[in-house]
This record gives structure tokens, C-alpha cells and sequence, in this order.
């Protein structure tokens, strides 16, 4: 007889026996071990990438750390090692030709090119390293080559850092020289924020520079590191408004010099028509943004806070608190929506725009979001760190809404959980195993059995996860591979031997031959 979730792994193995067997470089008589980011199921050949007449197989490692986790955790769960050495292989070869001064050739603007063998960039970019919410498996790389790990987050906030007396960075990088002393060796002033900056201190680029710096101290107690990821962390918190709790999606506020410079877009696109409000880019939280401060920079200091232990615990601190005053706030109960607004608690929902800009054309109207299963995630994980009774509230009428069931009345209650065929976002699994892992309640894990099972014969086909039922593109890098296979170790009671979904995301965005500046996952892969 099968043991519980013996499907799930043997669908697993199968993808990542497809992605090795097709999905690596075969080009040349020089193939590399790397792996190509696409494949059409169909045809069977790589996605290609189109910029100035040239057609591009990329490689972004960067965008294949769901790929990477989901290999290691399959070594482990099954005793076979060719997935493990797969991904090491493919790690080793970047770190020795993959760089960019110290920094490495990948992430939201650069790759490399399989077919020519060569590093590309985005032609309407530059070769501008960047990260944003990729939160990479810093503990892999770290366990296969450990100076080549550290170097390479020293360049990362040696490149982006532009001063380091008040933490102002910028969310794209260039190779620099290393102080003397050493990257750590700053002094920081801190000081007021919403200074006057050219860099954009956006929390999705920030968090992975927070990220990075507090896996140094993990791996070796250097309490450096640490330091200068808490005080950029703690710079979002400083932008919280004193009366609402609000903080915003960056510190600074921008002003670029030269011909293409701008000031403020929220001043340029609102400073008339909220004149009395007095908006700023600082003080402005757009749907989208919102998501990304509840979502992704949420999970990744609660993350930290569990793996760092008590010296991570501020960590995860400032992310409840980000999740108790938006849900405070921003979130209405009764139709399970988030809102666009200000850090004073004024909410733009329904305002008309009076001006095209940034967030949006003339007569465009704000609206919100509805609660999704990310931010369900989100709203259990902070609870089962916090024991708040207002996260479980929000996450028990995101569940709701989406057609979970009842999470419990209360924490502790008994759960009345549904099996929705519908909702197919595998960040409910995660949600459900946050409550097994916090309950050891049966019915979670049972709940989540059943939604994994209705993920796999949805998403499933040709041996690949296929995110879109139109498209013959698949992406290799999939979270939905990683959380199935954690969903696998945990039935089989062994969860800890996977890594874990950390709330990363990947894509790579540049110019495409007559469409313009593209994102590789909307036009390529849905």
C-alpha cells in the first residue's frame, strides 16, 4: 500500500527527471551544466528570448531557486543524490564563469544566453544586477562553496548600497571595489527618513538585501552583517505613521538628475488633486505594493525570526506589526478586500485620477484587492508567531471568502475545512501546514492532502507544472514542484528534510522585439 503522498513525490521526481533530461544546455560541443529557464512542452525546444534581431535561451539562475530547493529536497527525500549533484553542478559553474565583477550574472535584468554562450542584459536596462523578493538558497550555496557565497552578498550591498551613513540604495547594481576594511566596516548615522535620494529604497529590493546579510550570520555568528540588515530593516518601520501604525513601501524620496529626472510621483501625479492629504511616493500604498509588504517582505522576516532564533525575533516583530495595522486599516471583514492608502489611514478607493503617472492613466479609479491565499499564508504564519488574535481573525475570513472552510472560530477551535476544486493557488498548502505545524491538529494536514491532490490533476501534464492551460511554455522554476514536495515530507513526517518556499518570486523583465519592455512570466509563460 502507498504511503500518504507517494503521488505527490513520484509526480515530483517525474518533473525533475523531465528537467534534467531536457532542460539542460544542448548547445554546442561546450554544453555547460546549466539549465535553460523554459521549455515548450510541445516541441520540446527551449524559450527563447527575442532583443535586437537576437534570439536568446536564457539562464537565470537567479530564477531557478524554486528548481534548485525542489532538487535538494528530493536528494533528500528519496537517497538519490544525481538531483543534488545536478544543481551543484549547475552552482559551481556559475560562481566560476557566471560573474559580474563580484556580483553574479543573474536576476530581473541579466542571464546568460545557452546558444552563444555568452552573459546578455536588457537592452532598455543596461547590465544592471538586480533582485527583488528572490530570496536565494543562500544555504545550498553556502554548503558548496562558502567564499564564493560570501563574497557574493558582500558585492550585493557593496553594489546597491549608495550611502551608507543613512542606508540609501538603489534597486539596480554595478561591480564596485571593496573598501579596505571590509563591505561592514561603514559608519551609520541613520537620521530622518524621506530624505532626498536618487536611488528608489523599494521594500521588495530591500528585503533581499535584508535577506542576504542575515544569512552571514547564520552561517557564522557575525554579528556585522546582522546589524546593518536590522538597520535597514528598521528603516521601513521609521516610516510608519505615529498615529496609524502604516509604514510605507520605501524610506527616500526620489530625485533623479540629468534629462530623464523626475521628482516625486505620487507629488507629480496627486499633489494637486490631494493637496490637502500632502502625498509622497513614501507615504503612498498602492494595492500591488500592499502585497508585497503583507506577502513577500512579510514572510521574509518571519523566516528570519524562526532561523535566526532570538536573534532574528525583531525580525519577525515588524512584520506583525506591518500585518496588524494594514489589516487594522486597509482591510474591510465583510467582502475580504485590502485597500489602496495613505500611511495616515486615508483610503483612495474610488478616487478617480485626474492625471496619467505612475499609478495609473487619467480616469482611472483606484480599487482594492481581494484577500488571496499569499496573504492567507501571511496572516497564519504572523499568528503562529505572534498568537495575535487579530491574524488569525484576517486569516480566518481569507480562508472563508476563498472557500477553505473555518480555520477554527477561535485558535485552538475545531476546524470545518472544505475541499475546493476552484482555487488552485498553492500557497494555500503552505497555509494549511503553517496551522498543522502550529496545531498538530489532523485536519489541517488532511485539508491540505486534498488541495495538493487537486493542484497536481490540475497543473500536471506532459511530466511538467503548467501555470496557464493556454500556454505550451513551461517554466522549470515553479513553486508549485516545492510546495508539493514539502507537502509530500510532511505526510510522510519527515517536513524538516525540504527546503523551505520562503514566499521568493522570479522573473525576468527587458525589452522584447516588438512588444516592448516585457516580463518573462506574463508574456512567455501565461
Amino acid at each position: 500500500m502507498a504511503s500518504r503522498g507517494e503521488s505527490l513525490l513520484q509526480a515530483v521526481r517525474e518533473y525533475a527527471d523531465n528537467v534534467l533530461r531536457h532542460g539542460k544546455d544542448r548547445y554546442g560541443s561546450d554544453a555547460t551544466p546549466l539549465f535553460a529557464d523554459g521549455l515548450n512542452v510541445r516541441t520540446g525546444e527551449h524559450v527563447r528570448w527575442k532583443s535586437d534581431g537576437q534570439e536568446w535561451i536564457l539562464s537565470n539562475l537567479a530564477n531557478q531557486q524554486h528548481l534548485f530547493r525542489t532538487l535538494s529536497g528530493l536528494s533528500r527525500l528519496t537517497g538519490e543524490g544525481r538531483y543534488r549533484e545536478a544543481a551543484d553542478q549547475a552552482l559551481s559553474y556559475a560562481f566560476r564563469e557566471l560573474r559580474y565583477g563580484g556580483l553574479l550574472c543573474w536576476g530581473g535584468h541579466m542571464a546568460f544566453d545557452l546558444a552563444g554562450k555568452k552573459q546578455v542584459y536588457a537592452s532598455d536596462k543596461g547590465p544592471q544586477h538586480e533582485l527583488k523578493c528572490h530570496f536565494p538558497y543562500y544555504e545550498w550555496m553556502y554548503e558548496v562553496n562558502p567564499a564564493a557565497t560570501r563574497s557574493y552578498i558582500e558585492a550585493l550591498w557593496d553594489s546597491h548600497i549608495t550611502d551608507w551613513s543613512n542606508l540609501e540604495f538603489s534597486r539596480h547594481g554595478k561591480p564596485k571595489t571593496p573598501p579596505e576594511g571590509g563591505v561592514w566596516s561603514r559608519e551609520y548615522a541613520g537620521g530622518d527618513v524621506f530624505f532626498e535620494g536618487q536611488g528608489l529604497t523599494f521594500i521588495n529590493a530591500g528585503s533581499d538585501l535584508v535577506y542576504a546579510a542575515s544569512q552571514l550570520y547564520r552561517f557564522g555568528g557575525d554579528d556585522k552583517p546582522l546589524q546593518w540588515a536590522k538597520r535597514l530593516a528598521r528603516r521601513y518601520v521609521e516610516t510608519r505613521n505615529s498615529n496609524t501604525g502604516l509604514g510605507g513601501y520605501q524610506f527616500s524620496i526620489s530625485i533623479l538628475p540629468g534629462p530623464r529626472g523626475r521628482g516625486d510621483r505620487a507629488i507629480e501625479q496627486f499633489g494637486e488633486q490631494l493637496r490637502r492629504e500632502q502625498p509622497i511616493e513614501a507615504k503612498l500604498t498602492s494595492v500591488g505594493q500592499l502585497r508585497t509588504i503583507l506577502g513577500p517582505a512579510a514572510l521574509c522576516k518571519l523566516t528570519l525570526a524562526e532561523t535566526l532564533g532570538e536573534a532574528g525575533r525583531e525580525f519577525g516583530q515588524w512584520a506583525a506589526e506591518d500585518l496588524i495595522a494594514y489589516a487594522a486599516h486597509a482591510y474591510d471583514m465583510h467582502d475580504n478586500t485590502f485597500h489602496p492608502i495613505l500611511t495616515s489611514g486615508v483610503r483612495l478607493t474610488g478616487i478617480t485620477m485626474e492625471k496619467d503617472g505612475y499609478y495609473g492613466r487619467r480616469g482611472d479609479v483606484f480599487k482594492p484587492v481581494h484577500g488571496d491565499a499569499l496573504l492567507f499564508w501571511s496572516y497564519v504564519r504572523g499568528f503562529r508567531f505572534t498568537a495575535q488574535p487579530l491574524l488569525w481573525s484576517v486569516a480566518r475570513n481569507i480562508g472563508l471568502h476563498l472557500g477553505l472552510g473555518d480555520i477554527g472560530a477561535v485558535p485552538g477551535a475545531a476546524p470545518a475545512l472544505e475541499a475546493v476544486s476552484g482555487l488552485l493557488d498553492p500557497h494555500a498548502i503552505l497555509a494549511l501546514l503553517e496551522l498543522y505545524r502550529w496545531s498538530g491538529t489532523e485536519p489541517y494536514l488532511d485539508a491540505a492532502e486534498r488541495f495538493g491532490m487537486n493542484l497536481l490533476r490540475s497543473s500536471f501534464r506532459d511530466g511538467y507544472f503548467h501555470r496557464s492551460a493556454e500556454s505550451e511554455n513551461v517554466k522549470l522554476d515553479c513553486p508549485e514542484a516545492l510546495i508539493l514536495l514539502q507537502l509530500a515530507a510532511a505526510l510522510s513526517g519527515r517536513a524538516e528534510e525540504v527546503p523551505a518556499y520562503v514566499g521568493g518570486q522570479s522573473f525576468f523583465g527587458a525589452a522584447y522585439d516588438g512588444h516592448g519592455h516585457q516580463i518573462d512570466n506574463s508574456l512567455l509563460y501565461r
